[in-house]
């Protein structure tokens, strides 16, 4: 992450006492919200993010796991924190931008993602992730329309979205709350996270770099 991009992302968090958050049981404001897995997806257990190219189901609240979404309200976001593989206990990073984003009061619609995993067992390859689109050019979708959820629920925010390869069942599928917490910790933990990341694409570009030479 660019530290432009990260002061745009602190800036963020100061919408989440906003009067927008207040709403977004109903509808889906600019905010920053966390993940939790979707509970009633139509394949396989709970989930919120699956990848069979890597025969990884990953959960977003399991084991420590912590996703949060940032949405400023323009037309780009950021997914990032950390997923758990059940599998083998571990806790993977995730960082992904969404953009071409359009919204109403529902929520919003992106037509490209693209960003990385990073296995613990092998920090410094981290796996490129990138979006594929539906039949209606979306290719990530976050909506207060309660899909695939039980109608007494309400409206809940759901995240949708689709990755490569074709053919194979990689996708987001989670449910969304606004994060419950005064701005400055949230300040804090954004700010957090956005250094590592930066931390992290800089060592990425320093071992390129050697190995290029």
């Amino acid at each position: 992450m660019h530290l432009r991009a990260l002061f745009s992302v602190v800036a963020i968090a100061l919408l989440v006492v906003g009067p927008g958050a207040a709403n977004a049981g109903t509808i889906v404001s600019p905010s920053v919200y966390r993940f939790l897995d979707h509970g009633k997806g139509n394949l396989g257990p709970d989930y919120g993010l699956r990848v069979d190219s890597l025969g990884k189901l990953f959960s977003v609240v399991l084991g420590g796991a912590e996703v949060l979404l940032t949405w400023d309200g323009g037309d780009t976001a950021s997914i990032m924190g950390t997923l758990f593989d059940p599998d083998e206990g571990e806790l993977w990073d995730v960082e992904y931008e969404l953009s071409g984003i359009t919204s109403d009061v529902e929520g919003f619609d992106a037509t490209d993602g693209t960003g990385f995993l990073t296995d613990p067992d092998d920090p410094g390859n981290p796996i490129e992730i990138n979006s594929k689109q539906d039949g209606s050019g979306i290719a990530f979708t976050f909506r207060a329309d309660s899909h695939r959820l039980d109608p007494d629920d309400g409206m809940v925010p759901v995240g949708r979205g689709w990755l490569l390869p074709d053919g194979s069942t990689d996708d987001w599928l989670v449910r969304g709350e606004v994060v419950p917490q005064p701005a400055t910790g949230l300040l804090l933990a954004v700010g957090l996270a956005g250094m590592a990341v930066h931390r992290r694409r800089s060592q990425r570009a320093a071992r390129t770099g050697r190995a290029g030479a």
